[in-house]
């Protein structure tokens, strides 16, 4: 007898009881299989986006939860910073300062990345130009930007975005620039990463986290 993948419908409401049992303090359980659904829909509608939607839709939605937990707490004086990176893939520079962020400010900040539409993977070069350095991108993934994302952010940095994504609302946002030519080649992406990973500790310091060093 053949069996079958479980239905979309199925593996949401799966993945929609795990979270309640992490989230269902906060969250109705409507509201968690609402986030679970349109995360859902987020990535199959990306064309050739992900090989385990369904992997991914649990990912996401416990992160998208999450953020909007953090957001709830935004008069909270013990609440660390937070920053949003977005770039058009996220899979290569967004990738490149969040987790540059994360190395340099620790638990002292919260750090996210997604992108306008998301790449499949992570960029390979990317993984092994921060693997050189000691910085891991274990466990993270190209997302796209949503509502609570943006909502969680006290700082928002764009890399190379021409136009700011229509999601931000209005919201201002750092800019940043990273020459195309960084990019080519492995040379090339370690000049990215150690431009960025410059701008980064900047901009740590600039929100009251002193960087440690990579």
């Amino acid at each position: 007898m053949t069996e079958h993948a479980p239905s979309p419908a199925v593996v949401a409401g799966r993945v929609a009881a795990r979270l309640g049992t992490r989230f269902g303090e906060w969250f109705t359980d409507d509201e968690i299989t609402d986030v679970v659904l349109d995360s859902y829909r987020r990535f199959t509608h990306l064309d050739g986006h992900a090989a385990h939607p369904r992997a991914l839709t649990a990912q996401f939605a416990a992160d998208r939860l999450d953020a909007r937990l953090f957001a709830a707490r935004a008069r909270d004086a013990q609440r660390p910073p937070s920053v949003l990176f977005l770039c058009a893939g996220n899979a290569g520079r967004s990738q490149i300062a969040a987790a540059v962020a994360r190395a340099l400010g620790g638990d002292r900040v919260r750090v996210v990345s997604a992108g306008d539409a998301p790449a499949p993977r992570i960029l390979p070069p990317v993984v092994e130009v921060l693997d050189e350095i000691g910085v891991p991108v274990i466990g993270e993934y190209p997302k796209p930007t949503t509502d609570d994302l943006v909502a969680a952010a006290d700082t928002i940095v764009l890399l190379n975005c021409d136009d700011e994504p229509e999601v931000l609302g209005g919201r201002e946002a750092i800019h940043w620039s990273i020459p195309l030519a960084h990019a080519s080649g492995r040379t090339g992406m370690r000049r990215t990463r150690d431009d960025i990973a410059q701008r980064v500790a900047g901009l740590l310091a600039s929100i009251g986290v002193p960087p440690a060093s990579l």
